[in-house]
């Protein structure tokens, strides 16, 4: 039986290699589109965290902490068409497919505190399940997948599958059935967020999973790698569109620690910060990409893009 792949960006087993051993056949632009969407991502965290201190929103977006690099890396390449089903809590991958700034609020808004009704359905229109406590997405998943399969031609669903020992659990009958019926579906879960030693990777790994699970290929992916996220995320985006069956991410933290003779070095401690915005720079500075002048100009746009749309919590 084949073990589990691993996916790794180029940035070696120890850090940032040198630029003339580095190789990426990301294009300049997505890479550029990815640091957007997470930039926009943290910007719409930290606003969120700001009104719900404030007291002017039901809850906030942590559940979505840590977690810009796989929204932006599954769903910069997501279709008009296709699906999602976001994790509870967790409307990053909803925004990046298209929610609306206020409606990502006013979902995070008491109904009957908005002068001008309630939630938007706006999630509903931009193809968007959203787990509610009385309802289950599961048959709802399965429903979409099928229909993409006979009816829309390269469409697929991705789900965002929440942390936890046994979150993968209600998900077992349909991953059997995406195997059997070869559905277009992508899994994401949020396999484990809190890195960890190397020691206790070392000990924890001396038993390696297998490639299969519920006949699902799965792989393994640096949750705080963007770049790493985002390749096994376009091939199994382009697994699902060519109707070859349903492909499962195991999105763990798995920081680089250096060495210590060079612990001290300021790149190699920035890599290790578990931040993915922070490894995102890093990358596109060894790429001759210098992110300061994009990251100031996506601040002092998407700031009143901000401020416009929570406007209706000042009514």
């Amino acid at each position: 039986m084949a073990k589990i792949l691993n996916a790794k960006s180029d940035r070696g087993a120890h850090g940032p290699q040198p630029a003339s051993e580095s190789f990426s056949l990301i294009p300049r632009e997505k890479l550029l589109a990815i640091y957007t969407t997470m930039v926009k991502c943290r910007m719409l965290e930290q606003r969120a965290t700001l009104l719900f201190q404030q007291g002017k929103l039901a809850s906030d977006l942590h559940a979505s902490a840590g977690r810009e690099a796989l929204a932006a890396a599954v769903g910069v390449d997501l279709q008009t068409q296709d699906t999602i089903c976001i994790a509870v809590g967790d409307w990053l991958p909803a925004f990046v497919k298209g929610v609306s700034l206020e409606g990502i609020f006013r979902m995070l808004t008491p109904a009957d505190s908005q002068p001008d009704g309630a939630a938007t359905s706006e999630p509903a229109q931009k193809n968007i399940l959203v787990p509610m406590n009385s309802t289950s997405p599961i048959e709802k998943v399965r429903e979409r997948a099928a229909d993409a399969l006979v009816h829309h031609e390269g469409a697929i669903v991705a789900v965002f599958i929440a942390p936890g020992p046994d979150s993968l659990t209600p998900w077992h009958k349909t991953m059997e059935i995406a195997a059997a019926r070869k559905l277009p579906i992508v899994f994401v879960h949020y396999a484990d967020q809190t890195p960890r030693p190397a020691s206790a990777r070392r000990k924890s790994g001396s038993r390696n999973p297998e490639a299969v699970l519920h006949g699902v290929p799965a792989i393994v992916v640096d949750a705080l790698d963007p770049v790493a996220a985002y390749r096994v995320a376009y091939e199994a985006l382009a697994r699902g569109r060519q109707a070859r069956g349903a492909t499962l991410l195991e999105c763990t933290v798995h920081p680089i620690l250096a060495p210590p003779a060079i612990s001290k070095n300021d790149e190699l401690n920035q890599m290790n910060s578990a931040d993915p915005l922070t490894a995102m720079e890093i990358y596109l500075k060894r790429k001759n990409i210098e992110p300061g002048p994009h990251n100031r100009l996506i601040v002092e746009s998407f700031i009143g893009e901000l401020d416009l749309a929570t406007r209706f919590l000042s009514r």
